[in-house]
């Protein structure tokens, strides 16, 4: 039996830790300044960011919001997205409780079949 779709992909995922979608505003500071970038998914290891497209993979930063004050290295970049390595473990579900960001659950877990899915099993 060929491993599913979602299996294939989980297995590609590096990610050590559990990423949680959300939605919030922190303040992302480089060496060229300061600027507003908004939080699209976090872990206890990083964050995926909607931003300018001036970072690059390489870059050095420190992001701030409400209970998070953390540094990091942007890891990978794909049009107004990037990914964050932090440079030590948060804990997301107070970051993103504090920032009144909705946690739209762990995306790494498989999603829940339909009815017509379970049907079929």
């Amino acid at each position: 039996m060929l491993p599913s779709l979602y299996e294939r992909m989980r297995k590609a995922d590096r990610r050590r830790d559990a990423r949680f979608a959300t939605s919030f505003r922190a303040t992302l500071t480089l060496d060229t300044g300061s600027r507003v970038v908004v939080v699209g998914d976090i872990s206890a290891g990083g964050a995926m960011l909607e931003a300018q497209n001036d970072l690059w993979p390489g870059c050095k930063l420190s992001l701030k919001a409400r209970n998070l004050d953390v540094n990091g290295e942007i890891r990978w970049r794909n049009d107004r997205l990037c990914g964050v390595a932090f440079s030590k473990p948060v804990d997301p579900f107070a970051v993103i409780a504090a920032n009144g960001g909705d946690v739209k659950g762990n995306m790494m877990e498989e999603p829940p079949l339909s009815s017509a899915q379970s049907d079929r099993s």
